[in-house]
Parts: structure tokens; sequence; C-alpha cells
């Protein structure tokens, strides 16, 4: 649940930024072409007319070891500044990075990886070594502070039992170097997704003589080597961090000399430096006023994410005892016209009414979209919401807690508004966001809360797995009879699996109302009108190496 707790802090400051699915062929994708479609190696760059190209941050990073910089604002940078083994292209297909070929052998546990050649920005080659050393340097440190470290634990044979300890322990896990450019991975049971696990930070490669073990503060450090077509010449976590071109790692289809992230939280001062041309990607913008300004021009760069955005219940603890009862809980989310909701957000295609938990965008070769073959679990229809309520004459008060901007702003007073129409007295709370998610994911300190979740990876369970109660930090939503449909899931594939993951999202939205969907949403970002080459991915972020500039 730290990943989710990472992951929503991010989306909150990046709210306009911003899966399991059938395996990818052996041959998985190529390096992907600098065009919003992906795809081929790309032909060489056009000529370009500026070699320089400077974006804001809706936050300031973490420290920029890949184990801990893996939310969305720390992605904007590590993007850029690492090859990892793959990365998800635009339609959150897995693309080969620093992998050359891979294979996976008949039992479905066994990986391995052929490495491309590619260098570190003081010239010395990448080997699998520094892969395996990633890996271990993520396991020893603490596994509070990495996100996204079950992406190993989970799955690799012989990393959970040394999480958190010492690197000279970890010789016998399944993440091993068969030689300089080959990686032999063994998982404990086979996952369908995890080529797609493989795209994240935890997995990046990491210099033993320069990223000691079980710390993260090294990189800090500007002269410390990266492995990507740019690498960091000045850090200033709080203000901006400077990347220059990798020279080692050529490639015709990088025109850029250098890369600025500028750390801008305000979304009105992004746009204006925008306007006056201080930035050339503004990442984080008030949609609306986005889409106002700049509809119809080549400047508003709106792009397909899976994101959703939904209110969660306080059963288990329960401070309010009237969200014990189920007839409580679908009264609310019967009561609720989603579309009312987008249209109070105003801002055109970037908002869609979402009627289940998973969001738009997750897709397998046996069914499609996810959401489209789940269907709705959930709608409008105030009449039932009343007669959901016929034991409470007087009607109910729930608290909705949530963190203020003009996007929660705007959904409360939506919901407090449609609410009172069936018989349910919304009270508003709101708090700085910190303490907003401290009460919420920590403390279990809250009623009704709203929340927000881009997809970590390309598979259903990224969001269903927030339901469980081992993966909440704070038990507070769920049941164990849900749990017990997950776990169920976990020995099944292809469309078993799949069928067993709808009848779980059932039981956690229709029957039991335990979450109630809102709407998902796209990515909206202002881009400079001569620039090309974003590959913006479904997880709501951007690689920016292949931008160019025309004429």
């Amino acid at each position: 649940m730290r990943k989710l707790l990472a992951m929503l802090m991010a989306l909150v400051l990046v709210f306009s930024l911003a899966a399991c699915g059938s395996e990818p062929a052996p041959s998985g994708g190529d390096t992907p072409a600098p065009a919003p479609s992906g795809g081929d190696t790309p032909a060489p760059a056009p000529t370009a007319t500026k070699t320089e190209f400077t974006y804001a941050l809706g936050g300031s990073p973490n420290y920029l070891d890949p184990a801990i910089a893996s939310d969305s604002i720390g992605s904007y940078v590590m993007n850029q500044i690492y090859q990892p083994l793959f990365i998800l292209g635009t339609g959150g297909e897995v693309l080969k990075f620093a992998v050359d070929d891979w294979s996976l052998d008949d039992s479905n546990l066994v990986y391995t990886l052929k490495l491309k050649d590619t260098y570190w920005s003081d010239g010395q080659k990448v080997v699998a070594g520094d892969f395996v050393y990633g890996v271990k340097h993520a396991l020893s440190l603490d596994p509070a502070d990495v996100s996204y470290v079950t992406f190993i634990t989970d799955w690799v044979v012989g990393t959970a039992e040394v999480a958190g300890g010492k690197i000279a322990d970890m010789d016998d896990i399944g993440f091993k170097a068969l030689d300089d450019s080959t990686l032999e991975i063994t998982l404990k049971t086979p996952c369908e997704y995890y080529p797609s696990l493989l795209c994240s930070g935890v997995y990046f490669p990491l210099r033993s003589d320069w990223a000691p073990e079980g710390d993260y503060t090294w990189a800090d450090n500007a002269d410390a080597p990266t492995n990507g077509y740019f690498h960091p010449t000045s850090i200033d976590r709080a203000a901006k961090v400077v990347m220059d071109r990798n020279t080692y790692n050529e490639s015709d289809k990088v025109s850029l000399e250098r890369l600025t992230a500028q750390v801008m939280e305000d979304m009105d001062a992004q746009l204006m430096a925008f306007q006056t041309g201080e930035i050339d990607y503004a990442t984080s913008v008030e949609a609306p006023v986005a889409v106002a300004q700049y509809s119809g021009t080549p400047s508003l760069d709106i792009y397909d994410s899976t994101i959703n955005y939904y209110c969660q219940f306080n059963n288990v603890m329960a401070p309010n005892p009237v969200l014990k009862d189920v007839n409580v809980r679908q009264a609310f989310m019967w009561g609720i016209d989603r579309q009312a909701i987008v249209d109070a957000l105003d801002a055109g295609e970037a908002y869609y009414p979402l009627y289940g938990f998973v969001p738009n965008g997750l897709s397998s070769p046996t069914e499609g979209d996810f959401r489209d073959a789940g269907g709705d679990l959930c709608g409008y229809d105030p009449d039932k919401a009343r007669e959901l309520l016929k034991d409470y004459p007087d009607g109910v008060t729930i608290e909705y807690y949530y963190n203020q901007n003009n996007m929660h702003d705007t959904v409360a007073a939506v919901l407090k508004s449609q609410l009172a129409e069936v018989g349910i007295n919304l009270v508003l709370k709101t708090a700085d966001v910190r303490v907003f998610f401290d009460d919420r994911d920590s403390q279990g300190n809250y009623e009704a809360a709203r929340g927000a979740m881009s997809a970590d990876y390309m598979d259903s369970l990224t969001y269903l797995n927030m339901g469980l109660s081992s993966w909440q930090q704070g038990y507070t939503w769920g049941d164990a009879t849900y749990d017990q449909m997950i776990a169920d899931a976990a020995p099944l594939s292809g469309q078993a699996r799949l069928d067993q993951l709808h009848a779980a999202e059932k039981y956690l939205v229709e029957d039991n109302a335990f979450v109630c969907p809102l709407f998902g949403y796209k990515t909206v970002c202002l881009k400079n009108p001569n620039s090309t080459g974003y590959i913006n991915n479904p997880q709501g972020n951007s690689f920016f190496v292949f931008v160019s500039f025309t004429a």
C-alpha cells in the first residue's frame, strides 16, 4: 500500500497527469519511435531548431535512486536518465529498451533476457551484473522506503526472504547474470504480466561503486553515472534537475542536448510559464483551463491514461456505524449522476463517467478491454437509492474527506448536492494533502474519502489488489470474502482468470459497494507546438528523450 500512497500523492500534485493481460510475444516490442504511436525502432529525428527542452514538474522529486523515485513526479526525471529493460508504450504495450531479445521457458517461470549495448555516462559499459546489483540494492533498502519492492518480492525466487537485508546474503535469489549480456530471472509462480513489472525502477541497473547498500542519498550526487540517453549534471530537487546528453549512448533518434526539469507545484504558475515560453511542456495544469484556452491547437496534449477516481468507505473500522450497512453504501453509489460530475469538471474529452472500479485501458486478446467486458456495476437511480434508505426515514449523515484543489472541490460539491436529493447529508471535510493521506491510509481516520489511482502495471490487479486487507496500510475497506476471491484467481490463467477477477470486482462494487467509482480521466498537458516525439504512456508520465523541434 506504500506504493499506492506514493502514487496517490503524485496524482494530487499532478492530477491532470496522469494490468493480468496476456503474455507479450517473446520478441516483445522494439525501442519506441519518437512518435505517439510507439512501435519499432524510429527513423532519424528531423533537423532540430532547438536543442534544449524544459518541462515543469508538479512537485519536488524524491532522491533520484530508481527504487525510491518511482512515483509520477520522480518518473518524469528517471525516464530520461535511465534505460530500463522495458518501458510501457503509448498503448500500454511492453517495449524493449535495454533488452535486445528475450524468451520464456515452457514452465512459464524462467525468463532469459539478452541485453543490447548501452553505456554509463562515464563511458563504462552496462553489464548484466549492473541490473542484478540494481535489484539487490532495492532489496537492501528499508522496504518501507521502496514503494514497489513487492514487484520483486512477490514474484522472484528467494527475494522475499532477504528484503531489507545484506547484499552478501542475496547470492541465491532468482535474478542472476549468466554472463555480461545475459540475465536469467526465475519466478515462484507464472505471472502473465511480469514483463510490465520490469518497467519499474526497482529493476533499473545501478553501479555498486556508486550506490551503497541500504542507502539512497547517494543519488543527489550529479556525478553518479546513469545509463540513459541523458544524465544529471545539476540536481536541486527543490528547484530543478538539469540533464545533458550521455554521449556514450549515441542515437540518431536523439536530437536534444539538454533537458531541464523545473519544479513548479502551482498549476497556475505552470500555465503562465508555458505561455511566456519559460517551459516547453507543462505536466500539471488545470484541465478545464487548458482545454478552454488551447482546444483545437497543437499545444494541447491530451492522451489516454488508465486512471480512476472514486470514493472509498470505511466499513471495517467504521467510525460511522451506518457504513456497516451495505444498503447505505449502495444508496450513496446509486444516488450519483456521474455524467453530471464530468460535465461540472468541464474539460471536454478529458473525463468520462466510470461504472466499475477498473478504468478503461486494460485489455487482453480474449476479451478486449477489461472495463467493457465487465460492464456497468453501478449507475444513477435516485429512486433506487431512496428505497435502499427506507429504514432511515430521517436520512443519514456521512462525512466526506478530501484534500483541496479545484478538481476535488468541484467533485465534492456535486456529490453533496446530488446525495441530498436521496436522503444523504454529506458533510465535507478537508485537510492538507499530507495530513489527509496519513488519516486515510495510515490511521483509518475517515468515514468516506476520495481516491484516485493510475495503473502501476497493465493488469486489472493493479486496481483490484487495492481492496485487499494485506495491501492496505490501515485496513478500512473490503472483507475476507473479497480477499479469498482474489487469492482464488492467482493459480488461474487466460479467460478463467479474467472471469474470476470480474466476479471479484462485481463483489467489490455492485454487491457490497465497498468502493464507489466516479469517473476516469485522460492526461492533459501543454506542449510547445513545434515539438514532436513524445512517448506518453497510460500511467500518465512521459519520455522526453526523443523530443525534437522542427521549423
